[in-house]
């Protein structure tokens, strides 16, 4: 029998505090439930207030008036969409996808029923994509099945002649090619798939964890994905870390259904020939210890004990929000500026200029781990020259092209669907055809690729779009 016996010795390891998972929960959360979770501080500690600013001099604000429109006078130009930054661009020809960019106060059934207007010209597909998309609930998850909408609809008598279980698959399959990626999914599993698929990462680890192993997955035991995928942990924890930056909602990703409009957490703008990163405070105030209640607090001989224990712990939860939004608000723009120097054709060009990256490429820049940068870029967005985009959009995969470089999915879908939009409606291009002209300008893309992007983009095939000639 082996001898038990007590032994001591040291040895380091890393343990997340409290504080610092805290810190980790408000880098994650977005803009305006921190203002909400703000509110609520501010309101039940005292040690906590706001830095109000200081009222001006008459005189120093008409100066500063006088200065600020000689400055705009000045950089009117150069801050307009798709002006000066774009010299040898023509603005009205610059190819911007329609779904990125400030609400124009539409709800997510009308963006829906926009997108689905554009896809197809089939009446009966049209009135059973709305049948569909009323019937999304508000997380933007199809609850029905194939079989419950095809009931439903021979029983509200939808169509007439009535509708067919195909014509139900087909209208389904095309409502989920539509943004944001992940609508109308039937589960958890295939929002992820179809996440998956529109950034081109099937067949990945990321993938296979969700396709094959969704339900291993909850347990989140990597070695034991390790054994079943046959890869190392190493690759398990980077998709571990793709797969943290998807979305458990699709609807809640579409935040034009609110108001009408996006509030930035940043802002990216070229002033004097340089690009400048800014973080947007508006409606997240600075904020300072209350002198009055820290006298109180120094004072400790004038208090009574529960009164010090109070005051203490408030102390302590002030300097915390002062400490994390400040981390909070460094870690954005440190971002945010990995993300312009990696995209700068993005925005010295325009949208159709994306490049291909990955969060661990911005995290090694910024010296922090690729899973902060996933919290960092879930639910925040970027105001540019060329509209308001999700951090997010920056983020994906591509495709090879001959001269050795990589192009960005999205960067060939707007191709495939510029393709389209320039051919003769009488005499459509078949995805074959289409993949032929991708080749010819050094994409390597396959037609079932090409195929998969055309459905994802919401366009019929060539035997739809066919038109006569009138």
């Amino acid at each position: 029998m082996p001898e038990l016996k007590l032994e001591q010795k040291l040895s380091l390891k890393q343990v997340l505090t409290p504080q610092l998972i805290q810190s980790l929960q408000l880098l994650q959360i977005p803009k305006l439930e921190l203002a909400t979770e703000l509110r609520a501080e501010l309101e039940q500690n005292p040690m906590l207030e706001i830095i109000e600013p200081e009222p001006e001099n008459i005189d120093d604000i008409e100066t500063t008036l006088d200065n600020e429109l000689d400055d705009w006078n000045t950089l009117a130009d150069g801050l307009r969409i798709c002006g000066s930054q774009l010299p040898e661009n023509d603005p009205d020809a610059e190819d911007i996808d329609p779904f990125f960019g400030v609400s124009s106060g539409k709800s997510l059934y009308e963006h829906l029923l926009d997108q689905l207007a554009l896809a197809t010209k089939d009446k009966r597909l049209q009135v059973l994509g709305e049948f569909i998309i009323g019937n999304l609930d508000e997380k933007g998850f199809l609850g029905l099945s194939d079989e419950e909408l095809f009931c439903d609809a021979e029983r509200l008598s939808l169509l007439d002649p009535s509708v067919t279980i195909e014509e139900v698959q087909d209208a389904v399959s095309l409502i989920q090619g539509f943004n944001p990626s992940g609508i109308a999914a039937r589960s958890l599993q295939e929002c992820f798939l179809i996440q998956l698929i529109d950034r081109n990462e099937v067949d990945t680890t990321a993938w296979r964890l969700i396709h094959d192993y969704f339900e291993e997955l909850k347990n989140k035991n990597i070695p034991q994905l390790a054994d079943l995928l046959g890869t190392t942990i190493a690759d398990i924890e980077s998709a571990m870390i793709a797969l943290g930056s998807l979305s458990f909602a699709p609807a809640a990703d579409y935040t034009g259904q609110a108001g009408g409009s996006i509030d930035p957490d940043l802002i990216v703008e070229k002033v004097q020939g340089r690009w400048l990163v800014r973080y947007n405070g508006a409606g997240i105030p600075e904020l300072r210890i209350n002198k009055e209640y820290r006298g109180m607090l120094k004072q400790r001989t004038n208090l009574e004990k529960d009164a010090k224990k109070f005051l203490s712990k408030k102390l302590n939860s002030a300097q915390w929000w002062i400490q994390s939004l400040q981390q909070r608000k460094d870690t954005m723009v440190r971002t945010m500026r990995a993300i312009l120097h990696h995209q700068f054709p993005f925005f010295e060009n325009g949208p159709g200029n994306l490049l291909p990256l990955k969060m661990e490429e911005i995290a090694s820049e910024v010296d922090v781990h690729p899973a902060t940068i996933s919290r960092v870029v879930r639910d925040k967005y970027v105001q540019t020259p060329y509209g308001v985009f999700p951090l997010r959009h920056f983020f994906g995969g591509g495709l090879a092209t001959d001269s050795g470089e990589d192009i960005a999915t999205t960067n060939v879908k707007q191709q495939i669907k510029a393709i389209i939009d320039d051919e003769d409606s009488a005499s459509p291009y078949a995805d074959q055809k289409i993949t032929e002209m991708l080749n010819e300008k050094g994409i390597q893309i396959a037609r079932r690729t090409v195929a998969k992007y055309r459905e994802e983009l919401g366009l019929p095939t060539a035997r739809m779009r066919k038109r006569k000639r009138k």
